[in-house]
């Protein structure tokens, strides 16, 4: 399995201990609907992969239930921490969003941008400046052909 796409899942698998005072009743539930989604993202090539399938799955239909569910009948966790701790995890919390979105965006952008370049590349072209470009262009690649030397193995054929 892509070592993203484990990430991915881990993340949300950890979601369930990290958020909620869990009680026995839910283990199996969580154990068994995080088998079929490891199984899922083993036929992904990478995070992004996984997560574009993911999104528009079952599987994501049934994670969002459960969470719904255990978060009705558990309460939250409570965490003792600092004032400075929460703004450190809150400003980490932040930075990796805003790392992940951007990641996202320019792999949803890259092909339109890819097609918007070649588009303008061959408008350019068929302008006289870019004809112009063309000729030189060819010029220069026939110039690095040079005729061969006439040597005496040369003659002789």
């Amino acid at each position: 399995m892509d070592s993203g796409v484990k990430q991915a899942i881990d993340a949300r698998h950890d979601a369930f201990k990290n958020a909620y005072e869990l009680n026995n009743e839910f283990n199996d539930e969580i154990e068994t609907l995080f088998k079929k989604i490891y199984d899922f993202g083993n036929t992904c090539s990478d995070a992004m992969d996984f997560e574009n399938k993911f999104m528009s799955s079952p599987l994501n239909e049934e994670y969002n239930n459960l969470f719904i569910k255990i978060g009705s009948k558990c309460p939250l966790k409570k965490y003792e921490t600092t004032e400075v701790e929460e703004e450190s995890k809150a400003s980490k919390v932040f930075n990796e969003a805003a790392s992940d979105a951007k990641y996202i965006a320019d792999e949803v952008s890259m092909p339109a941008r890819r097609q918007a370049r070649m588009q303008m590349e061959s408008k350019l072209r068929d302008t006289p400046l870019g004809k112009v470009e063309q000729a030189s262009n060819m010029f220069h690649l026939f110039k690095k052909f040079k005729k061969p030397k006439k040597t005496d193995e040369n003659i002789e054929e």
